[in-house]
């Protein structure tokens, strides 16, 4: 499928696949994440490669396009598509343009093809559920939450990066009776990976994962189940915390952050504390490690008080994202 570029002298576009595209992926992410206000952002080939790799209904050669000017990359555009269990068929474009080469119809081009490229597939899809584009916005990123907005897109949901700056007057939150933390052994990845499933079956989004998304979870190149914090009900899951420490990021950035992510609670414990003493427990084992700080992600609209727990905990918002919406037929 042809893209409408904008006339700017030798401007193209160009499928995936050659040699160190992965790496330019991830270069590309870092320069508009930087532009958009986050200095400290990095990405690496092996992150992107993992997710793409690892990423359902998405073909590189047709869902992927850079853009580039006389060779040299400036943006880029992927597509892909998933149900959302009770909820509607997930039309996802994501696209990022370099700052030097915004405000030209560079962002405008990318999302036209992604919407092309997203509505040629609906038509092929059989299904009662509605049809939505989806897409994700950084708060920094203005042009680009304009360009959707003046489309019609909506904002309907947050996330929020919170930090923790320091690792002090961590609480020693215990965990309810009947529950203890324990070593993890490679034999338990399944079922720690499937009790995460199962808690947030009820959360905003919640799509049914595929053996894909337990690749990308066995993948994860800062997996360290050393680092893990489970909390056992006899041989259940009854919540968890798989903190990690993102070497690279620390190395670029010159300082010790450790990241207490990738927490659930199953439903029968929620309300009861478990969350609070793993992730204390996963700020004490960071900072027992030399880590200076905390970091998390969080969905702000969280049903279970998620945010809200986090910021009791002495973590503090550093940046916003939203997620835009338009349907199919509009």
């Amino acid at each position: 499928m042809d893209m409408n570029l904008p006339n700017i002298p030798g401007l193209a576009a160009r499928p995936f696949g050659r040699d160190g595209d992965y790496q330019i992926v991830s270069d590309l992410v870092v320069a508009e994440a930087r532009a958009d206000g986050q200095d400290d952002a990095v990405s690496t080939a092996e992150e992107v490669e993992v997710a793409f790799r690892n990423a359902d209904h998405m073909d590189l050669e047709k869902d992927f396009r850079f853009v580039e000017v006389d060779g040299e990359p400036v943006g880029y555009v992927t597509t892909r598509w998933w149900d959302e269990v009770d909820g509607p068929r997930i039309y996802r474009h994501m696209c990022k343009v370099v700052p030097q080469w915004r405000n030209q119809g560079i962002g405008a081009a990318l999302l036209e093809w992604a919407q092309r490229r997203l509505a040629e597939r609906a038509e092929h899809h059989d299904t009662d559920r509605p049809k939505v584009y989806r897409t994700d916005v950084d708060e920094q990123a203005l042009g680009g939450a304009a360009l959707l907005e003046a489309d019609g897109y909506l904002p309907i949901q947050h996330g929020a990066l919170i930090i923790r700056p320091h690792l002090n007057d961590i609480p020693d939150a215990q965990l309810p009776d009947g529950l203890e933390i324990r070593p993890v052994s490679s034999d338990q990845l399944r079922k720690i990976y499937d009790a995460d499933v199962e808690a947030f079956r009820d959360h905003w989004g919640f799509s049914e994962p595929t053996e894909k998304e337990w690749t990308a979870f066995l993948e994860f190149p800062y997996r360290d189940e050393s680092m893990w914090k489970i909390a056992w009900d006899g041989d259940r899951v009854a919540g968890q915390v798989r903190s990690f420490i993102n070497e690279v990021d620390n190395r670029e950035n010159s300082r010790k952050r450790g990241w207490a992510e990738f927490i659930s609670t199953a439903r029968e414990w929620r309300g009861k504390g478990v969350a609070t003493a793993l992730i204390c427990a996963s700020l004490h084992e960071l900072a027992n490690r030399g880590m200076e700080e905390g970091a998390l992600g969080v969905h702000v609209e969280n049903p279970h008080g998620a945010y809200r727990l986090y910021q009791s905990l002495g973590f503090e918002v550093v940046s916003f994202g939203t997620t835009y919406e338009l349907s199919l037929i509009h």
